[in-house]
Formats: C-alpha cells, structure tokens, sequence
C-alpha cells in the first residue's frame, strides 16, 4: 500500500484518483476477511465446529502453557471421535465453499488458533489455568461426550459462528 501511496505522490496525479485508488485498496483488503468469516451454521452443525475449537484451544495451551503431556492425552483418549468429528468438519466446509472447502477451513482452523493464542497472551495465568480445567474435567467423560463437552465451552461462542436464519413454513 506505500508505494501506491508514493507512486500517486510521485506522478502528481489528482486528490479524486488518490481517493478512488485508496478506496479499492481498502475493498481489496477486506474482501480476503469477508471470503474466510464464517457462513452461517444450523444447530446441527455447530458440533464438529466446537470440537475442532476445543482441540485447537488445548493445542495452543500445549504450546502457551506448557501442557503437552496433557494434551497429548487428549488426543489419544479421543482420537475416534477427533478422527470423525474432523471428517463432519470437512463435509461441513465442502457443502458451504464447495472448491475452496480447503482453504476456507485452513483459514478458520488458522482463525481460531489466533483467537486462542491472542486470549493466551493478554491473560496467561488464566488461559492455562482453563485450559487445566478443561483438561482435568475431560477425563471425567465418556469419548462419546466430547462433543456435548465441547458445546459447554466459553470460548466456542468467540468464533463468529452466526446462526442460521430458521425458516418458518408458510400456512
């Protein structure tokens, strides 16, 4: 964007062009935020979203906190339900984006794991010490529970998941 701005200083072109040209550069820059925000999401398909949110805000707490035995625990007492919960995910973005499922979903698994790791810098001793929590309050459930587990997670509703509109039948 600087040398816009100097090539428009440099070849003296009018105050209109520089605003006009600012303005595409500004549209420009948000429309990669308005490809990678979140489409809506049916009640029925917020479970494969929260878990990959719970995965992923334990694997930052791995790396923040110093947790990695503990999440490394995770993963194997839950592998199944990761395994299949992942494969929803990926179905999830297909039917949504269609040819750029995969880099949509990259850009909400990168998204959420900016979120997670941003709470984890402004507010460390609290980030670990849910993330502990979670860990402990894990081992207390059955591997089919993870995703109700999941669901009653704060920091699920920090994503911009939007729900969908229901649609009333006409009578």
């Amino acid at each position: 964007m600087h040398s816009v701005s100097r090539n428009l200083a440099l070849t003296g072109q009018s105050s209109l062009r520089g605003k006009l040209v600012a303005a595409v550069v500004g549209l420009a820059l948000t429309l990669p935020t308005l490809a990678n925000a979140a489409p809506c999401v049916a009640p029925n398909e917020l479970a494969p979203l929260q878990v990959r949110m719970l995965q992923t805000e334990l694997m930052v707490a791995a790396l923040t906190c110093n947790q990695r035995t503990d999440y490394n625990s995770f993963i194997t007492h839950f592998q199944p339900q990761l395994s299949s919960q992942g494969k929803s995910l990926q179905s999830f973005f297909k039917q949504k984006y269609g040819a750029g499922s995969a880099k949509a979903l990259n850009g909400f698994v990168t998204r959420i794991a900016n979120e997670s790791s941003r709470r984890g810098m402004l507010k460390r001793g609290q980030f670990c010490h849910n993330a502990a929590d979670i860990h402990t309050n894990s081992k207390k459930i059955a591997p089919t529970d993870l995703p109700a587990f999941a669901q009653t997670q704060q920091f699920t509703s920090l994503h911009g998941l939007t729900p969908c509109p229901t649609k009333i039948a006409a009578k």
